[in-house]
């Protein structure tokens, strides 16, 4: 507790000079910041408050106006108290000053023997000090424990739980939509806290400045601050007085407190992103064919939390469809992609953690890959698609929906890993222009996309797709209105108008016009059904060059980042 009035006047120095309380006995309780010698009597606006004022009274005259307006000004000023020493001025402190004192609860003191008023200074600020020291040595006892716990890899609940013992109450760790993350105190009380937590959160808890210890008069009384990592709110941290009433050393240990927290979130925001990169990073060398041997493979994931075992494995690489239909646009910027790619991530862990899967799960480029495996009986491609059909279903709803697009390999193993990762590639550049919905494309579903495949091995395919769609594609580098995507979709459309005018959301006029324009380019009659089987061979060949050219270039990035 603080150095109260009461306790400055059990002080020997006090007691020697024969200390007496006057009147204002009410007020022995309050803090003593300071004590200060004045005989002016117009000191009170030079005062802060917390003061205990030492005075012989020289400068108060015996008109009771006077005495009762020296009295009410420093009591407005905020001071503890007042010590008047008997004999120079008055041989007993005057009524008038008594009984104002005792209207505005001010403590008045009477010293009836001389005292030297330096040695009361010295003394009350020497306990003063005593006690900052005392409370910055608890505190700092406290941080010492925070930090041991934290250098030994506590978590937060470890944290909540310590901070509970030491404060001997209720401490809640809420998230920024004032959702419950820990709470720790005791048992008895918990219910009742849990209970009334949104009306007693959302009540009198705006944030003020940042990082400032706030004080909630509420049932029970709350101090709480707020967290925040790297400039972004994360939530508050409360100390509920739910059994011990709070002391002066509550407001810094619930700074601390905050602080360590915020350092153990940190923490563990961080070293989940380090491992998120260093999944990543095995994933683009398993792209780029550098990963070693399939044991090699396995071990380095093992090493990373994840245990593939040595059995089947399945390659499943997805995108955000919106992504994929604007990405030759560039009308998105890298911020928004690389949010995407999360999103799409986090949810593909944690829906394979759901579906008790083991899942690899890296980025490379504006695509999402993973390498799942699985100890149940299921189909690897049946647990595929239940698992994005559940990252799919949680990312559905708000302004930030993303709709997967998701192709998967055939079963691979771990020293096949990479013809999983070319099959996976293949079969999304398939499922982005025929999949639909959530539904995951496998590579067995691909048909002619198997023979384009093998001819990509070589210039045949890349020579195929130049000499029928050479004119289009010259076409669509010069000018702003693209034709492609009109091919596309009326080939995808088998050639009803009605449904591709619908899809690219456009006149009919319009989309003859672009027809009549790519049956010259092409000099094509798009209503034969050789010419359409044709040119949707050579949009295949084109999609599983790109995803090649794509590849490639992840390839080349891994390369040189490492």
């Amino acid at each position: 507790m603080s150095l109260t009035l009461r306790e400055v006047l059990r002080l020997d120095i006090l007691r020697r000079g024969g200390a007496q309380v006057v009147a204002g006995a009410g007020g022995l309780d309050r803090t003593v910041r300071w004590v200060h010698v004045t005989e002016l009597p117009d000191i009170a606006h030079l005062l802060t408050g917390g003061e205990l004022l030492l005075t012989t009274g020289m400068g108060i005259t015996n008109e009771v106006e006077m005495q009762r307006k020296y009295v009410t000004e420093l009591a407005e000023a905020g001071v503890t108290g007042v010590v008047i020493e008997l004999g120079r001025n008055f041989s007993s402190v005057p009524s008038a000053l008594m009984q104002t004192a005792e209207e505005v609860d001010l403590p008045l003191i009477a010293l009836e023997r001389e005292t030297r008023f330096v040695e009361i200074t010295e003394t009350v600020h020497r306990e003063i000090i005593n006690h900052q020291y005392d409370l910055l040595s608890h505190a700092e006892q406290v941080s010492r424990q925070l930090t041991e716990l934290m250098l030994e890899g506590a978590g937060a609940a470890q944290i909540v739980s310590r901070l509970a013992g030491i404060f001997q109450n209720h401490v809640v760790l809420e998230d920024e939509a004032h959702q419950i993350v820990e709470v720790a105190g005791p048992e008895s009380d918990s219910p009742s806290v849990l209970a009334s937590w949104q009306e007693h959160s959302r009540t009198g808890h705006e944030e003020g400045a940042k990082g400032v210890v706030h004080f909630q008069d509420a049932d029970p009384p709350c101090m709480w601050v707020g967290l925040w990592l790297r400039q972004n709110p994360w939530g508050r941290l409360h100390v509920l007085a739910t059994h011990v009433r709070f002391e002066e050393s509550t407001e810094l240990l619930v700074d601390r407190a905050g602080v360590a927290l915020s350092l153990s979130l940190l923490s563990d925001k961080d070293a989940a992103h380090m491992a998120d990169r260093a999944r990543g990073a095995l994933v683009g060398e398993v792209i780029a064919d550098r990963h070693g041997s399939g044991l090699d493979f396995l071990r380095r994931a093992s090493n990373l939390g994840i245990e593939l075992g040595d059995g089947p494995l399945i390659v499943v690489a997805l995108e955000d469809r919106k992504l994929a239909s604007m990405i030759d646009d560039q009308a998105l910027t890298e911020e928004d992609r690389l949010h995407t790619r999360l999103v799409l991530a986090d949810e593909l862990r944690a829906s394979a953690g759901m579906h008790n899967c083991a899942a690899l799960v890296g980025l490379s480029g504006d695509r999402v890959f993973s390498v799942m495996s699985s100890a149940r009986s299921q189909p690897l491609a049946a647990m595929a698609e239940a698992i994005v059909a559940v990252a799919a279903e949680r990312t559905s709803h708000g302004d930030t929906a993303v709709t997967f697009v998701a192709g998967a390999s055939s079963e691979v193993t771990a020293d096949t890993i990479h013809r999983g990762i070319d099959e996976a590639t293949t079969t999304l550049s398939y499922a982005r222009h025929g999949g639909e919905g959530h539904a995951v494309s496998h590579f067995s579903d691909l048909g002619t996309y198997h023979l384009l495949m093998s001819l990509a091995q070589g210039p045949d395919l890349a020579r195929f797709v130049e000499n029928e769609l050479r004119a289009i594609l010259d076409h669509d580098a010069r000018v702003k209105t693209k034709l492609l995507p009109t091919l596309r979709a009326y080939l995808l459309h088998t050639g009803r108008k009605s449904d591709v005018a619908r899809e690219l959301c456009i006149q009919r006029r319009t989309l003859y016009a672009r027809l009549s324009k790519i049956e010259t380019l092409l000099n094509r009659d798009l209503e034969k059904h050789d010419s359409r089987m044709r040119l949707t061979l050579a949009l295949q060949g084109l999609e599983i060059l790109r995803a090649r050219r794509s590849t490639d270039v992840a390839t080349m990035q891994s390369k040189t980042q490492s």
